[in-house]
């Protein structure tokens, strides 16, 4: 199981990475055409979208896997062990059952949108192309969050640990390791 998450985690972090880079890469090329040869290029503007919308995409699982997204944990932080693996259990199962629907949402959305023949203005590129990531990006969050799911089920403590108490732990941890050090010198 850690060779398929270390494989997927390649994968996301690779896809993502490039697509980010190739955006800023276009939208510097943009930026050289338009203000340096005074000949700006009609296509870079939907490129660099598409680049950067797929990119961040692929990051919200990248995201939530590695707990560096936005987190509320006031309330949190003050609840009892057993308590908050009830809770972020739930929290995890709604999140990946939302992400799912999305995902399944969108699939309609590219159905429906590969039947018109919709193609961007500039490019030409099927608009259904660039909506196929939205059920890979869905995908990723809701498998992430199930992942969150079964280990605050199983209570594993990157999960019930807020990220303060996590720091605070680390800390508290650093500074016995010292005094012990200094104890024995």
């Amino acid at each position: 199981m850690k060779k398929l998450f270390k494989w997927l985690d390649l994968i996301e972090e690779g896809t993502s990475g490039v697509l980010f880079i190739g955006g800023v890469i276009v939208s510097l090329y943009g930026v050289f055409t338009r203000y340096v040869l005074n000949a700006p290029e009609s296509w870079i503007t939907e490129i660099f979208e598409f680049m950067l919308t797929w990119s961040i995409f692929i990051g919200f699982g990248l995201a939530l896997k590695d707990n560096r997204h936005i987190q509320v944990e006031i309330l949190f932080d003050m609840l009892p062990k057993g308590a908050k693996r009830v809770v972020a259990t739930i929290a995890n199962l709604i999140g990946g059952i939302y992400a799912f629907y999305l995902a399944y949402s969108s699939i309609e959305l590219i159905t429906l949108s590969k039947q018109q023949g919709i193609k961007t203005i500039d490019v030409g590129i099927p608009i259904w192309i660039a909506y196929l990531v939205l059920p890979v990006g869905m995908g990723l969050l809701g498998f992430y969050f199930f992942v969150k799911a079964y280990r605050a089920m199983k209570g594993d403590q990157r999960e019930l640990v807020g990220e303060i108490e996590q720091l605070y732990e680390s800390m508290q941890g650093a500074d016995k390791k010292s005094n012990q050090e200094g104890v024995g010198a």
